[in-house]
């Protein structure tokens, strides 16, 4: 059985902003909510795709949409019927690439498996393996990042 937290990690960089038809560099500095699973941050794991996670909305209808799809309250919009982990941190479009994860329900526990890279055209499978999580203890982290967002607003 694995454990699953969500911390808040802040992503130190630029983004490409579109002003008047001009792309230009804008430092950004994104906070959100990374997983970490048994102590290991997988943001770290996967910085050089430069995404962050979907935990970032300082919106909370946005921010409890992901929540709903991580808990499996809603079904996952790609055909791959994977879920968003990580995402562009100026979009969040899929165009840009992602991070994705199958997600399942097993008795007791949530199961995260298969996990990708996709980009609306190509998959690429990425060898991280498998993760066991107790439902409860994983619905409590998840949810913590809705309740932590408030703390910080």
């Amino acid at each position: 059985m694995n454990k699953i937290e969500c911390k808040t990690k802040i992503r130190h960089g630029y983004v490409d902003r579109y002003v008047d038809g001009i792309i230009t560099k804008c430092e950004k500095n994104t906070e959100f909510f990374d997983f970490n699973i048994d102590g290991n941050s997988l943001y770290d794991r996967f910085q050089s795709y430069d995404f962050i996670s979907v935990l970032q909305h300082k919106e909370e209808s946005a921010q409890r949409e992901e929540i709903e799809k991580l808990l499996l309250k809603r079904t996952s919009e790609l055909d791959s019927r994977r879920y968003f982990l990580y995402v562009c941190p100026m979009c969040a479009d899929l165009g840009c690439g992602a991070i994705t994860v199958s997600i399942r329900l097993e008795g007791e526990n949530i199961i995260w498996s298969d996990f990708s890279y996709e980009d609306g055209e190509t998959t690429k499978t990425l060898k991280i393996g498998t993760f066991m999580f107790d439902w409860l203890e994983y619905s409590d982290s998840i949810l913590s990042s809705i309740f932590d967002n408030h703390k910080s607003m």
